[in-house]
């Protein structure tokens, strides 16, 4: 007999009944998450606009064309063996210079994003688990740059482009040496042309380059500031930019594996789980779904990734709509 909802600790099992319900059979019978009777429609439902949907006569996904549909996510071979990197592992080329822990991650994360769908669709009897849903959700953001840009690391949108292309240069290095990452000198070196050679385009461009713009050595990568004494850390020595911005990452790394069901937020949380269960709404439409029912968009832009720069855009077209109308 399974337990009552009520009585199953809502920090292990999520905060809808039927998750919980869900998960607690799973962990009694494994097997449960590959049923066809249970990853099927059995009834029509009505979104919460009260519009009709019939999912009833779309094909479960057959768990072969499941495994090739993660493999093109992540990462396959021609048969003249041509690696195909997939949405997912280009996604995390950047804060993963390694080859191994990308495709290690990348993997972690489609698989976990199928078993979060099998799950999900397994409490709502309206829904299918079907070829189409499970594309949708295999090509969803992730979540790494929503993750530096939010507490306690709030990296801003210029440092979060830094940083990224900091981490391509260590990627390429990497390549050229045989997978062999630089050490802190050479990494030190690396930061700091980057940095440098980020203000300078900036500058030839006319645009802003951001605050909080430092060198290895603690002095503020701004012209204006050139000659003026090094940042200090909280130990009095100069502040490394390089460092801080490798301990953050590697902190958002950790982060991001410890929470391998990190599509959970997007099939569990009510907010997004309308645009994304029809398989068909984008980051953008979600957001602006949201924005309109006057929802937390900031729940949208973790759980499907999206860039502040893209939410600060959305926002202000948001904002010079509804001025229009009125």
């Amino acid at each position: 007999m399974p337990p009552a909802a009520e009585d199953l600790d809502p920090k292990r099992y999520g905060h809808k009944r039927a998750v919980r319900l869900v998960n607690w059979r799973v962990e009694h019978d494994p097997t449960s998450l590959w049923l066809q009777d249970r990853l099927k429609a059995v009834r029509p439902g009505v979104d919460r606009d009260g519009n009709p949907y019939d999912y009833r006569d779309e094909p479960v996904l057959d768990p072969a064309d499941e495994a090739r549909m993660i493999d093109d996510a992540v990462y396959r071979e021609d048969a003249d063996g041509r690696p195909h990197y997939g949405r997912i592992m280009r996604a995390l080329a950047s804060w993963y210079p390694n080859e191994a822990e990308r495709f290690d991650m990348a993997r972690r994360i489609a698989e976990n994003r199928c078993d979060a769908l099998r799950r999900n669709v397994i409490g709502d009897p309206t829904r299918c688990y079907s070829a189409r849903l499970v594309g949708y959700a295999l090509t969803r953001p992730v979540r790494m740059e929503a993750i530096l840009a939010r507490p306690p690391y709030n990296l801003s949108a210029h440092r979060m482009r830094v940083g990224k292309r900091y981490m391509d240069r260590i990627g390429a290095y990497a390549r050229e040496h045989g997978g062999r990452l630089p050490d802190k000198r050479q990494r030190d070196r690396i930061w700091d042309e980057n940095m440098g050679d980020f203000i300078h385009e900036k500058i030839a461009r006319g645009v802003q380059y951001g605050r909080g713009m430092y060198y290895s050595d603690g002095s503020n990568a701004r012209p204006e500031y050139h000659g003026r004494p090094p940042r200090l850390d909280a130990d009095g020595k100069p502040f490394n930019a390089r460092e801080d911005f490798e301990r953050m990452l590697a902190a958002g790394r950790a982060e991001l594996d410890r929470t391998p069901g990190e599509f959970d937020d997007v099939v569990n949380r009510m907010d997004a789980h309308d645009a994304f269960a029809s398989g068909g709404a984008d980051a953008h439409a979600a957001w602006a779904e949201a924005r309109r029912r006057g929802l937390d968009v900031r729940l949208i832009e973790d759980a499907l990734g999206v860039d502040a720069s893209d939410a600060a855009a959305w926002e202000a077209e948001y904002q010079a709509l509804s001025s229009g109308a009125r």
